[in-house]
């Protein structure tokens, strides 16, 4: 009688197989022209989630449950999905492999939004480091929908990517900057976008511990390969805050609650870089015991900290950081980030540059590699 149920099994499962391959290629063979590209979308997202399920029916691996309740708006909306508060659900955190993005920009009608290439940066992660929990912080806003943000739609059915909401008003209760939020002072900066993220990422990995990284990266491999409690050097003299590893106890949690006792103390609202690299790099020569970047190393600063030399993840600086994006220098630029854990890509020098999603460029080899679902799903430019 078993081997007759196994045999049953085995024939529905090959059967949903079969339905969900005519699935994907009447998408993709436009036999559904009559439906919106949408619509399509949702398919396409139904037929990979029905299928993930049931792979995972005979897996060992066990995945979280998804925890978004629809948002019933005064339009009846069923696509709206609420975002948890991060601190409402701490005990899906990991406090060696959690990784954070934070999303600061402001949002009006506080429905979440991700470009295209901040999603690619969420994916690669989440698919390099598929034991790692990928939290994606917003800032100012509560909900999320596929349909306001089609960037956010292949990120769902990663079952490691999370999408949490963060409350500026209780988020530094109880730790070294709760005055410093009490009084407002980032309401004050003239680059408020940038400063949020940059206080933000101490004091997240303040309280849970994990990896902050910049949502301007691209992941090809996994944060397992890199020691515990970790920055970089920039390679200019100063030590960048865009890839930052922090242990919630010991020495990392040390090192986290002296960069917010120093941010709180010398807080600049001018300058772009102050509360960024030229904090970390102040903050690391005080544990470090050392004035120059290029002196700190594992044994200089206590052992339990290390600043990576700037090739671990800006292979390419300034003024080269246009070689992602220009065809010329495609080969030299995947030879310098061959075999690399991560790659920085400098945002906010080459976000003016709009790429054709079939572009010969690094960058676009680098997202059909390590975020093929994001890219797949832009319509024309990436």
């Amino acid at each position: 009688m078993f081997p007759r149920k196994r045999k049953i099994l085995t024939v529905i499962i090959l059967f949903s197989i079969v339905i969900l391959y005519v699935k994907f290629e009447m998408i993709d063979n436009g036999i559904v022209d009559r439906i919106t590209n949408h619509e399509k979308l949702i398919l396409r997202l139904k037929a990979v989630g029905e299928l993930t399920t049931i792979s995972e029916r005979w897996s060992t691996t066990v995945h979280r449950k998804r925890k978004y309740r629809a948002w019933k708006t005064s339009a009846g909306n069923p696509n709206i999905f609420r975002m948890p508060d991060i601190e409402s659900y701490s005990r899906e955190l990991n406090p060696e492999k959690n990784i954070f993005f934070i999303i600061s920009t402001v949002i009006k009608d506080n429905i979440a939004r991700l470009t295209a290439r901040q999603s690619c940066a969420i994916e690669s992660a989440a698919r390099a480091n598929a034991d790692w929990s990928v939290f994606v912080l917003f800032t100012s806003a509560t909900v999320y929908s596929s349909i306001y943000s089609s960037h956010m739609a292949p990120l769902l059915i990663y079952p490691n990517i999370h999408m949490r909401r963060l409350n500026l008003s209780t988020f530094a209760i109880g730790t070294p900057l709760e005055k410093f939020f009490q009084d407002g002072r980032l309401k004050n900066s003239t680059h408020i976008v940038e400063h949020t993220s940059d206080v933000l990422r101490m004091l997240t990995l303040y309280k849970y511990g994990g990896t902050y990284l910049d949502s301007d990266v691209v992941v090809m491999k996994s944060l397992n390969e890199l020691p515990l409690n970790y920055v970089a050097s920039e390679g200019d003299g100063y030590i960048a805050n865009g890839v930052i590893n922090l242990q919630a106890t010991g020495y990392g949690h040390m090192v986290a609650e002296a960069l917010l006792t120093d941010l709180a103390e010398n807080f600049n609202g001018l300058v772009w870089a102050a509360n960024g690299p030229e904090l970390v790099t102040r903050v690391m020569r005080k544990f470090c015991n050392v004035t120059d970047v290029w002196d700190m190393t594992r044994e200089t600063c206590g052992g339990q900290m290390s600043v990576l030399e700037p090739e671990t993840f800006f292979q390419i600086t300034y003024p080269h950081h246009t070689w992602y994006f220009e065809e010329q220098h495609t080969e030299e630029a995947m030879e310098k980030v061959a075999g690399r854990i991560l790659t920085h890509l400098w945002n906010k020098l080459t976000s003016g540059i709009q790429l054709r999603k079939d572009s010969p460029v690094a960058y676009i080899k680098l997202a059909k590699a390590y975020c093929p679902f994001v890219i797949k799903n832009c319509a024309e430019f990436f």
